[in-house]
């Protein structure tokens, strides 16, 4: 009897033991690798699951799923992270006796929309399902960062066609990607130029103040926006000589305004793949902006090529292959090869690993901060509004 109490004994003592080195194990793994700014960064984002906010998106009118509801409130969530920007975005079933225009200005002083540090750092989207009517209301801390220029833009060109579509949860994904590059792009010092959208649409959707309204269409009005080239119009669309020569027809194919993407230009995984993405004028519109003008190197070897920008950190690597007919676009491997990322120093990483790019250019890759970035590119880390 006296033989097994001991046993239970030494039993317990050795649990007690391994929990305790267990736990000491993993605080010597927690403070060694907390150094390291991406891995900072993941535990950020899992305790922010346990804080997250639930009030960025608020769904009265009960379109969105509640897993949709969640990745949205999060990536707004992850925003405020990174620039103590406050972005909500509501649903509702009509206004009442309220203008769409009285009712915003209610619900941002309601909610306190932007205003916890007082500037007014924020933006509500209002979107009426009833009336079908959609509402941008700006904070005056905001204005330089989302002028009515931009704000117009998402609204009349990009918004209104998803939500007439009926497809709600890519039409708000893209236009919050839209939202926080343009809040990145300010962050860095960039004045939204609206001769950008008069030059791709010759058209610009201006108002007089810090605010934009638009009547949505019913539902099916619009659809994907497609459209298919003409013969002739395909021929000029073909693989080039060079991998610049390849930028710039795409360059020129984006401005033409066509969404068309079964030209010679991009290789056959890519026409297959873009031809599957749900698009906008506005989108892509958006994806010219992002490249038009910007400065960049092109590194050349074994039939591939990689494109990175030199005065941009926003703007991810592109990549080209050469064939029998010439220099083509690799899309799928540029989405493959790079990861978006929200809420720390960087836009994005390279992640590509053991496909011919990577192999090729593996010396063109650097390490910063456990970030795989170009090591030759535009390396600006953004700065971020500080740690949890």
């Amino acid at each position: 009897m006296v033989e097994l109490n001991k046993g239970k004994i030494f039993r317990t003592i050795a649990i007690g033991l391994f929990r305790l080195l267990r736990a000491v194990a993993i605080g010597v793994l927690i403070f060694s690798v907390w150094k390291y700014p991406v891995f900072k960064e993941i535990v950020r984002a899992q305790i922010s699951k346990f804080t997250l906010p639930s009030c960025h998106v608020i769904d009265e009118a009960a379109i969105l799923s509640q897993y949709d509801l969640s990745k949205f409130n999060e990536y707004a969530h992850n925003i405020v992270v990174e620039s103590d920007i406050d972005i909500r975005l509501l649903f509702v079933n009509g206004t009442g006796s309220k203008s769409i225009e009285q009712y915003a200005l209610d619900k941002v002083r309601e909610l306190g929309i932007g205003g916890k540090n007082r500037e007014e750092r924020g933006i509500l989207l209002l979107y009426d399902v009833k009336g079908k009517r959609l509402r941008a209301e700006v904070g005056y801390g905001l204005e330089e960062f989302f002028p009515d220029a931009f704000v117009g833009y998402l609204v009349h060109d990009h918004t209104r066609d998803f939500f007439s579509s009926g497809d709600i949860t890519t039409g708000l994904r893209l236009l919050i990607r839209m939202l926080h590059h343009r809040i990145r792009e300010a962050i860095l010092g960039r004045a939204f130029d609206p001769r950008v959208i008069e030059m791709i649409r010759n058209r610009g959707h201006l108002s007089g103040g810090a605010g934009v309204s638009a009547t949505m269409p019913k539902k099916g009005d619009l659809d994907r926006w497609t459209s298919k080239f003409t013969e002739e119009e395909r021929r000029y669309y073909t693989a080039q000589p060079t991998p610049e020569a390849a930028y710039n027809k795409y360059l020129d194919w984006l401005v033409g305004g066509k969404y068309d993407p079964n030209i010679d230009l991009f290789t056959e995984a890519s026409k297959g793949y873009m031809d599957s993405l749900p698009m906008t004028k506005a989108y892509f519109d958006f994806i010219l902006m992002k490249k038009y003008g910007k400065k960049f190197h092109i590194a050349i070897d074994n039939g591939v090529a990689l494109l990175y920008y030199t005065d941009d950190p926003l703007a991810c690597p592109l990549f080209f292959k050469k064939s029998d007919r010439g220099w083509q676009m690799d899309v799928v491997t540029e989405v493959n090869n790079s990861e978006n990322l929200a809420g720390g120093k960087y836009a994005w990483m390279y992640r590509g690993s053991g496909d011919i790019y990577t192999r090729t250019f593996i010396d063109k890759l650097v390490n910063i901060d456990n970030y795989i970035r170009i090591a030759d590119g535009d390396n600006r880390a953004l700065p971020i509004r500080g740690d949890i």
